[in-house]
């Protein structure tokens, strides 16, 4: 039968809701306790854990039965924050919205022009999608990771290190125009002190640096989230390692250039080298008509300095900056 031969009004609804019902039984059973689920649905793990953002102010208003869709459950481990936990699964949206469910999308880039250029939104992207859950009022610029006595236990053997990572285009989404080259992460390695001790993460394929304890692809997610918890500071990229040391308050160094600004994306709390040049922020993934002069103009030592302006405060929990949703 094609869809224009359906019978109309009452009888075409009354026939959809027998057409699915069986499936909606069974989604009714999968996510029984389930109010109000969100997901980003992307291959961005750092959007994922951005998710923890929209789900904490959520559950500070009140919220239960609170859901995430998320392809890293491990990021959702131990919140107190959620409720349920659940593999992406973008073919079950449709049916949890038949069966009265509220189920957000928080993407925050809704637009893209000509070459690869990402339209952003009018605020941080973390507001977004907060604003996207139907989230008002005064809101946290923070994700959460929830780590166990256990896990910080494992992981103080790094406390006082430095984590630096050396690249990102190993990353499941790859943006040349957030590189910044490994050999200028090499030059702010070699000029810390000898006594300074200094681990790198990221994935296995990043090109590895001089004089670091070689950490790449050897940890797990909340392994590396554990690294961060003890470390003195992070230096890196805008991307997942920015959010996590965030997440865990780790005071962080971030090489921005111009692709996009710190307001827009990132921490007032870090460190964050940003270039202002007339063509920032562009929002381009790869194309640059200026090669990538925003990230060529920031040199190690810049780097270097803001690292030892992080390293001469004392570690604390970090000032959350807030956004106003009205």
């Amino acid at each position: 039968m094609r869809r224009d031969d359906f019978p109309p009004g009452w009888v075409r609804r009354a026939w959809r809701r027998i057409y699915w019902w069986p499936r909606d039984l069974r989604l009714a059973q999968i996510y029984r306790g389930s109010r109000h689920l969100v997901y980003f649905g992307g291959d961005g793990l750092g959007d994922d854990l951005l998710l923890s953002t929209a789900l904490h102010e959520l559950r500070t208003r009140g919220g239960r039965g609170l859901g995430v869709m998320t392809r890293w459950p491990e990021l959702f481990q131990g919140s107190p924050d959620v409720d349920h936990v659940y593999p992406m699964r973008h073919d079950h949206v449709a049916g949890l919205r038949r069966l009265g469910r509220t189920i957000d999308e928080l993407t925050y880039i809704h637009a893209q022009r000509p070459p690869d250029i990402d339209v952003p939104p009018h605020r941080h992207i973390v507001a977004e999608m907060c604003r996207r859950s139907s989230i008002r009022g005064e809101v946290g610029v923070r994700p959460y990771l929830w780590l166990t006595a256990e896990e910080r236990a494992a992981a103080s053997a790094f406390a006082g290190c430095v984590a630096v990572q050396s690249s990102r285009r190993s990353a499941s989404l790859s943006i040349g125009n957030k590189e910044w080259s490994p050999e200028r992460f090499q030059a702010v390695v070699d000029a810390l002190p000898p006594h300074q001790r200094v681990v790198q993460l990221g994935l296995e394929e990043d090109p590895l640096l001089n004089g670091v304890e070689d950490l790449r692809g050897k940890t797990s997610l909340r392994a590396s989230a554990a690294v961060l918890d003890a470390a003195a500071a992070f230096v890196g990229l805008v991307g997942f390692l920015m959010h996590l040391a965030r997440a865990v308050d780790c005071p962080a160094v971030i090489i921005y250039g111009g692709r996009e600004r710190p307001d827009q994306s990132g921490y007032a709390c870090n460190e964050n080298l940003y270039s202002a040049v007339p063509c920032a922020p562009c929002w381009r993934w790869n194309s640059c008509d200026y090669e990538r002069l925003c990230m060529t103009t920031i040199q190690p030592a810049d780097v270097s300095r803001a690292l030892g302006r992080v390293l001469s405060r004392p570690r604390l929990p970090l000032a959350v900056q807030s956004v106003l949703l009205p």
